[in-house]
């Protein structure tokens, strides 16, 4: 297994997405969703809870805002109904050790381990469970950045989205019960995935942020580098 993130050339590989709330997995990641399904990746969302917590007036519509998010990234869907700002570490322990047998991963995206002081507190259950669960069994994890709360949070892995901003731009959009919250807005999904851009040098560009936790690659990933590098240089001779 190879789980370098090739988005040109990869065998069909599934990447499994642990996040609380339906929404928390657009936000941060769904461009990189989408372009890894455009690449072939199976991409299955597992969504903790119902949601019915949120601040938001419009209650009992997440599930199916969250479906028509999922066929814009090329996504699939497991919902639970863990009990929102009450669920243990070692519920979604069992959940995510189930939904591995089934889908077998090749790599775990997640929630960002913050305190509770700074972040949900549902947001750090389910990393730090997640994260239990991927060290043990040896699987790629990466964490997503935070919506809103940066600290702690130190990206080593960028990626570009500006051909899919659009698909990212209309999978929030579909979390209609939502909207009234600041960080759901254009211009705040717009900056911050400008933030991120320019936190690379770059002054162009849309990027989402990782903090890869664990991640291996075997021997084809040094070839495969290698000949990447031969070709740039063969195309810049002149």
């Amino acid at each position: 297994m190879n789980t370098h993130l090739n988005l040109n050339h990869i065998n069909q590989q599934t990447v499994l997405t642990v996040y609380a709330h339906a929404d928390d997995e657009v936000l941060p990641a769904a461009g990189t969703l989408r372009l890894m399904s455009q690449a072939g990746w199976n991409v299955h969302c597992l969504i903790l809870t119902e949601g019915n917590l949120s601040s938001s007036l419009v209650k009992g519509t997440r599930h199916q805002e969250a479906e028509d998010a999922g066929k814009i990234i090329g996504a699939t869907y497991e919902f639970y109904a863990l009990e929102e700002c009450n669920f243990s570490t070692q519920a979604v322990i069992k959940v995510v050790e189930e939904a591995i047998k089934n889908s077998h991963p090749d790599l775990i995206i997640t929630h960002a381990p913050q305190p509770e002081k700074y972040g949900h507190r549902d947001h750090e259950v389910c990393a730090i469970a997640v994260s239990n669960v991927a060290t043990r069994r040896n699987i790629p994890l990466w964490y997503s950045a935070p919506p809103v709360f940066l600290r702690g949070f130190e990206p080593n892995f960028f990626v570009d989205i500006t051909s899919v901003i659009e698909e990212k731009i209309a999978a929030i959009g579909c979390y209609e019960s939502e909207t009234n919250k600041t960080f759901m807005q254009l211009d705040a999904i717009l900056v911050l995935s400008r933030f991120w851009a320019r936190e690379l040098g770059q002054k162009e560009g849309y990027f989402e942020a990782f903090e890869i936790s664990r991640q291996w690659v075997d021997a084809s990933f040094f070839t495969a580098l290698a000949q990447s590098k031969n070709k740039l240089k063969n195309s810049m001779v002149f």
